[in-house]
């Protein structure tokens, strides 16, 4: 899986870019490199990275205000300072950071810190997928129940019958369910502006 997974390392000190960027390189990452956070986003935005890779201090933009930025596009972040000051690590995890390393760092040793942020990334990424799809079914069930009692009231129907009259009408013309119920509703809300 390492081959096919992309990292975006930003530092504004060139000697950690080159170094740690081939230490990632030669262990079978894909690594972009940019020395400040606005390249990073820029970058972010061409062609994004499965992780990236901040230093917390740089000039213009802080890591953590790129971190901000990346978090918005639904990239995570490992942060990396020089610094193990308490306050550095709190505001990485107010940030939702995957994980902090320390400088200077030893490629092979921060490997097993780069995958675990990696699995927890891609966990998190198929928690946010399945919360929205479990709102969208949600959405779905309540557009479908109100416009089901709709049916209920208006022909004097049991629940079981005014669905499968809309069922019925979906099949027929070969749409969803959903799109005759939001039909339904929107027809409804017409109806009560006059």
């Amino acid at each position: 899986m390492i081959d096919s997974t992309k990292l975006l390392l930003v530092d504004d000190d060139g000697l950690v870019l080159s170094t740690m960027g081939k230490g990632l390189e030669q262990a079978g990452y894909q690594v972009a490199l940019a020395n400040n956070g606005k390249q990073a986003l820029e970058l972010a935005e061409e062609d994004e990275p499965d992780l990236v890779i901040l230093d917390v201090r740089m000039p213009e933009m802080s890591g953590f205000e790129a971190a901000q930025a990346l978090k918005k596009m639904g990239i995570p972040a490992i942060f990396l300072s020089a610094y193990n000051d308490d306050e550095y690590v709190k505001q990485a995890l107010a940030e939702d950071a995957m994980g902090y390393l320390v400088k200077p760092i030893d490629v092979d040793k921060a490997i097993p810190m780069i995958e675990a942020a990696l699995e927890r990334a891609r966990d998190l990424s198929q928690l946010r997928e399945e919360t929205q799809r479990l709102d969208n079914a949600l959405q779905t069930g309540n557009q479908v129940n109100v416009a089901v009692g709709i049916m209920m009231e208006r022909n004097k129907l049991d629940r079981q019958s005014a669905y499968e009259l809309i069922r019925g009408k979906a099949r027929s013309e070969q749409r969803k369910v959903k799109e005759v119920a939001i039909e339904i509703l929107e027809a409804w809300n017409k109806i009560n502006d006059i």
